[in-house]
């Protein structure tokens, strides 16, 4: 009698833990939902940099980008430029500054560049993103790389970086570059995670191993980098990483969403992927697909989100509404 009493408990011990465990599961899968972005609405032009220029040259562009919010709640935006015809090792060599005292503003104010490149020491100014810390703001960027023939393989592109107490004035860093990766290692992004700084950026795998990919690295101080670790590859492959360009994680109700810019399969192809975590995200976990080039995304509150587009093929850059389904 005792040993039929027992396996009865045992019975309903073991079916109560089996509810919670589905329970708990249920639960996590509600909290951790994956989200699709969406653009709704038009596009707006805020900056074509072919108005402010010589007027009998009507072919700057603007490329790698980003936006950030200045003192008084002034939005900066600072990114590559250039005109046609297109060479990025030599004339994408200085960082264009806009700004807006909203960020929906019609068109943004046009100021003097940012940087222009150093002189013996920078080759190019390409991909610069803005984090702000303490009134303080850091400007991440790539210079390339001074080898004569460092288009033509998997050089490797050094990271640097600047800081600014105004947004207008920036002084570089005395230990640039901070480190320098293979694949023209370039267009920085930074995402602070609990008590660490995430650096993303794009690379190949290796010096012979052409796939594109997003690499990150970590710091707990902005300045002391871990070594690297490739957390998404593309299959494409290229001397530049060309199909995992423009890295830009989001952590939204728990998960993270890498967007990456698929250009040498389709110029105007952005993919996203999730992930639980911030260092792995894998092809498998593909969300969606977005027509745009370069894209940065941009949170002015809880439900209020922008993305912004730009490129060759474009005359400046553009924002549109992003809502997330």
């Amino acid at each position: 009698m005792n040993k039929v009493r027992l396996s009865v408990l045992c019975l309903a011990f073991l079916f109560s833990q089996s509810c919670d465990t589905k329970e708990n599961k249920t639960e996590s899968v509600q909290v951790h939902k994956v989200q699709t972005p969406t653009i709704v609405g038009d596009w707006q032009h805020i900056f074509n940099p072919n108005d402010t220029r010589f007027k009998e040259d009507t072919t700057w562009y603007t490329n790698d980008h980003c936006f950030a919010k200045g003192p008084q709640g002034k939005w900066h935006a600072y990114g590559i430029i250039g005109h046609k015809p297109i060479n990025p090792w030599t004339g994408e060599n200085k960082l264009f500054h806009i700004s807006a005292d909203n960020f929906t503003q019609e068109k943004w104010e046009d100021h003097d560049y940012a940087l222009h490149a150093k002189d013996g020491v920078e080759r190019v100014l390409w991909a610069p993103h803005v984090y702000a810390e303490n009134g303080e703001w850091h400007m991440f960027y790539n210079i390339g790389n001074r080898q004569e023939n460092a288009p033509n393989y998997a050089s490797w592109g050094q990271l640097c970086r600047a800081d600014s107490k105004d947004m207008f004035n920036w002084e570089r860093h005395g230990l640039n570059p901070m480190f320098s990766d293979p694949g023209h290692a370039r267009d920085s992004y930074i995402l602070k995670d609990g008590d660490l700084y995430y650096f993303y950026y794009t690379r190949t795998f290796s010096e012979v191993d052409l796939r594109s990919c997003v690499a990150v690295r970590t710091s707990p101080d902005l300045k002391h980098w871990s070594g690297p670790k490739i957390v998404h590859t593309q299959a494409f492959e290229v001397d530049w990483g060309g199909d995992a360009e423009s890295p830009f994680v989001i952590k939204k109700d728990g998960l993270y969403y890498l967007f990456i810019c698929r250009a040498m399969t389709k110029y105007n192809e952005t993919h996203v992927y999730w992930s639980e975590t911030p260092d792995e995200f894998p092809i498998e976990n593909f969300v969606c697909e977005l027509l745009t080039h370069a894209s940065e995304i941009i949170q002015l509150t809880e439900n209020d989100w922008y993305i912004s587009n730009t490129g060759w093929d474009k005359k400046g850059l553009f924002i549109a509404k992003l809502e997330w389904k």
